[in-house]
């Protein structure tokens, strides 16, 4: 079954995402670093050090094929997408 990532640094839509994936019985993964800790009870929750893209490399290397990944990052974008990392 997919899971949906969150890279939740600055995402405005992380309480919205875990309500719809709750309802649908999707998992969710938030990713985040130190300064943007954020815990739900309905979704699993990784915190990583404090650092530039720490949150995106992390995320890149965790999907998998059918994952769905929220982020408003361009790093991970170009990566997932097969442009230019």
């Amino acid at each position: 079954m997919p899971t949906v990532l969150i890279d939740a640094d600055g995402c405005p839509v992380v309480n919205l995402t875990i309500r719809l994936c709750k309802g649908h019985g999707v998992a969710v993964l938030i990713l985040c670093d130190t300064a943007h800790r954020i815990e739900q009870e309905a979704a699993e929750t990784l915190v990583f050090d404090k650092g530039v893209d720490s949150v995106d490399f992390v995320l890149v290397n965790r999907v998998s094929p059918g994952d769905v990944v929220i982020t408003q990052a361009r790093p991970p974008c170009a990566c997932l997408t097969g442009s230019v990392c």
